[in-house]
């Protein structure tokens, strides 16, 4: 489309000259609503987090320049799953009345959820490696090594976005498709990278947060303490929370391309995929305390000095007695 005067190929987008074949203008105005409004709360979640990532002395560690990655992708992703999807759905916009809109809206999905995929299973693989220092690939996430992953993850997913095809929103189903329903062949339209994308994300997020976890747990073994208890408990949410939403996401999009999902299907699917985005800064603000404290400094800074004053003043009276 940029190298063609910033038009869409019309062998394969060209919307009918009759109005009646066109896709129909439907207006969903309480999925509407949900979407518009749960990605409005996601951003005031995710936007902090994002921020007491930039600012933490974490950062210069590989795990968080890859949590800093994964956050641009979240973000974008939440602009058009659940914002655009919002308003789109409010107002029953069809592919033909703002085709390029649309399409450039669907490229930048398609690029941010390749991006989420590849940041999010090499955020596993590091974490591995946190819990198993006997493994040999640590040392390719090290110095200057992990920036080279940074910018492949740039250029999977921009890559994505740009040169393969992008995903259409359907007012009808309240969903992204890549068949733009224009009466052309359903099979002009199907993406493969983001089919082999979706079935290598689906099998490395359950074996990699699996092993993540069974980890976490072995490396508690025989130490019964609180602490011990607690820190599998947040490995074994925080890998769940990171794994069930992109796997269920990852497989039903790619089922969708291939075989007629009923509506309920769709509507599951596309909200795994806000899901996918959204719960990341969930569990940040519930089980990372470096970015939990992070965002409560920034956002309440009176009430976090003054949980702290509290904090050590117990510490001291508990420490006199």
């Amino acid at each position: 489309m940029i190298l063609n005067g910033f038009e869409l190929d019309p062998n394969y987008y060209e919307c009918p000259a009759n109005i009646s074949e066109r896709p129909p203008s439907v207006r969903r105005p309480y999925w509407g609503i949900w979407f518009f409004a749960s990605g409005v709360v996601m951003l005031l979640l995710y936007i902090p987090c994002f921020f007491a990532i930039v600012f933490s002395p974490l950062l210069k560690t590989p795990a968080y320049k890859t949590m800093l990655v994964l956050a641009i992708y979240d973000i974008s992703s939440i602009f058009i799953h659940s914002i655009s999807t919002g308003i789109l759905g409010f107002y029953g916009v069809p592919f033909c009345d703002y085709p390029r809109l649309i399409a450039c809206l669907g490229g930048v999905a398609l690029g941010s959820w390749m991006g989420c995929c590849i940041a999010s299973m090499t955020l596993a693989v590091i974490r591995i490696c946190d819990l198993s220092m006997q493994m040999n690939i640590k040392k390719y996430f090290d110095g200057a090594r992990i920036y080279i992953f940074l910018g492949a993850f740039f250029v999977y997913g921009v890559g994505a976005g740009l040169l393969t095809k992008p995903v259409i929103f359907t007012p009808t189903y309240m969903s992204w498709f890549f068949d733009p329903m224009v009466g052309k062949n359903p099979e002009f339209y199907v993406n493969l990278p983001h089919t082999y994308n979706n079935i290598l994300m689906a099998i490395c997020t359950l074996a990699f947060y699996g092993f993540l976890s069974y980890l976490g747990f072995k490396a508690g073994d025989g130490n019964t303490s609180n602490n011990s208890n607690t820190r599998k408990v947040v490995i074994l949410l925080q890998s769940f929370f990171f794994c069930i939403f992109h796997t269920i996401a990852s497989v039903l999009y790619a089922y969708m391309q291939f075989i007629a999902a009923p509506p309920y299907l769709i509507l599951v699917s596309q909200i795994a995929w806000q899901t996918s985005s959204g719960s990341v800064c969930i569990v940040y603000l519930t089980l990372n305390k470096t970015i939990r404290k992070s965002v409560m400094k920034m956002v309440c800074p009176k009430a976090y000095l003054y949980g702290r004053r509290v904090s050590m003043m117990i510490s001291m009276n508990s420490n006199s007695a």
